[in-house]
């Protein structure tokens, strides 16, 4: 949200809704309300937002170029065809602005950092359950799960207040830019054949289900603040594309691969999962140690080309670089000469790309998964168990020794849940190198993330049987079969 002790310049060209007028102004929002782009009075340097609503207004190149330079968060709610291509063709960003699928009620932002253009379009997520109920390997007897798995709405916010939420984090991002890892993946300016942009792949999870309640209850929803979780994914996707070996103006996708021609796409993934700021904190049962929720033990981010139209060439990470005690060390190290244009097309020039980004995880380990149209990266929790090896938890290695310690209480030894686990903030860090000729090409970002809870077994609840289960049940919650995106791979 806004800092309450700064106020950003907002114009609403048309006609919003009083929610959105009214969750700006909680956000500390200074308002201007216009009838159109040409009645703005104020400076357009000290403008943080541009939002327009509805198809009847229109923004020129010369617009949309003077606010994206200056720092201005286009926000387009409900925008036109027109409008959409006029932006996708100034920004000559590689993500087809105008093929995006918008929510309802949701704009669409286009905003700069860094010189690179971001693209968010307001994502939910479509899917979350909990799964069966895991309890001590042990104890076979313990009373069964239900037959029909629990079906949890990860509940989105009011959309005025999403909208805001996405909006303050994007003026933010204009504000802060950040410090990239060391690359060179701009060639000069008159290099023919090369695009950049940044997808915002965002979404705020609600997670009302509990699996206990404070008084011992199994399956229980609740509308207390001080027990819904509360989560943001923050994963942003930069795309880098290449025309290489062949000059591809105006070409078609037959015409550039018979003159050896090849597009390659370097995709380099960032971000986190977090448990947002303000999220209650995990509930430890009514004694503490009783039991834990939610923790977050993985996290898997993938890019895909659904069609086949685009062939995986390489991945990084794939294994640690090193390790010292629970704390796993990576290395992304990319370096590719690509054969382009320069000039008017005539002259040929060797762009030397290259990206590198070490980083470190600790009690959790980052894994690859191939598919034939794209790679998974997964984020797992690897301390008191390791999640990878045993993603069920159907050993009893996961509380024994596991999640669990002794303590004494009132002359009495009890095992309770270690309240030591990591913070919730999972990193996103990874690259992957696409390959393809020239054309629109589909691209899918998919993602999914458990949330996990835990009960010892010094605590009764409705889900023991006449003995007390070590218990564990993870809400998983994703995007389904992923984001369906276009890359536009040409140039005119």
């Amino acid at each position: 949200m806004a800092d309450s002790t700064t106020k950003f310049h907002v114009s609403l060209i048309g006609a919003h809704s009083n929610g959105f007028v009214k969750a700006l102004q909680a956000n500390n929002f200074d308002i201007e309300q216009c009838n159109s782009v040409s009645d703005r009075k104020k400076s357009a340097a000290n403008l943080s937002v541009l939002a327009l609503t509805g198809e009847e207004h229109m923004l020129s190149d010369s617009d949309i170029n003077k606010a994206l330079n200056a720092g201005t968060v286009l926000s387009l709610f409900g925008p036109s065809r027109a409008l959409l291509e006029a932006v996708h063709k100034t920004t000559n960003t590689p993500i087809d602005i105008p093929s995006l699928e918008l929510a309802d009620e949701l704009p669409l932002l286009v905003y700069m950092v860094n010189g690179v253009v971001h693209v968010t379009p307001n994502n939910v997520p479509s899917e979350a359950k909990v799964q069966e109920l895991v309890r001590s390997a042990l104890e076979k007897d313990g009373k069964a799960p239900p037959e029909k798995a629990f079906s949890v709405s990860t509940m989105s916010l009011d959309p005025h207040e999403q909208a805001v939420m996405s909006i303050s984090r994007a003026v933010s991002a204009t504000r802060t830019p950040r410090c990239p890892p060391v690359s060179d993946l701009e060639p000069p300016s008159d290099v023919i054949g090369f695009k950049m942009g940044t997808l915002d792949n965002t979404a705020h999870i609600v997670i009302t289900w509990l699996a206990w309640s404070a008084d011992g209850i199994y399956n229980f929803y609740t509308k207390d603040p001080q027990y819904i979780q509360k989560y943001d994914l923050c994963w942003y996707t930069d795309f880098y594309v290449y025309a290489t070996g062949a000059d591809c103006r105006g070409k078609t996708s037959s015409e550039f691969t018979e003159a050896g021609g090849v597009v390659y796409t370097l995709v380099i993934d960032r971000g986190n999962v977090r448990r947002s700021s303000d999220s209650a904190p995990r509930f430890l049962g009514p004694t503490s140690g009783y039991c834990s929720y939610y923790f977050i033990d993985w996290n898997q981010t993938g890019n895909f080309s659904p069609g086949f139209t685009m062939d995986l060439v390489s991945y990084q990470p794939r294994v640690p670089a090193s390790q010292n005690g629970t704390t796993y060390n990576y290395s992304i190290d990319f370096n590719q000469d690509m054969q382009m244009l320069d000039g008017n097309g005539d002259s040929k020039y060797t762009f030397k790309a290259q990206y590198s980004n070490d980083f470190a995880l600790d009690k959790f380990q980052l894994h690859t998964k191939e598919l034939d149209s794209g790679v998974n990266f997964s984020v797992d929790y690897k301390d008191g168990y390791d999640h990878w090896v045993d993603p069920q938890l159907s050993s009893d290695t996961w509380y024994y020794p596991g999640i669990t310690q002794w303590v004494n209480r009132g002359g009495s030894e009890y095992f309770i849940i270690r309240e030591d686990m990591p913070a919730d903030d999972l990193p996103i860090n990874g690259l992957t190198v696409l390959s393809s000729s020239v054309g629109k090409h589909q691209f899918s970002s998919t993602y999914r993330t458990a949330c996990r809870a835990f009960k010892a077994n010094s605590w009764r609840t409705t889900s023991d049987a006449h003995n007390v289960d070590f218990q564990t049940i993870p809400i998983t919650y994703g995007n389904g079969n992923g984001w369906l995106r276009t890359l536009d791979l040409t140039w005119p």
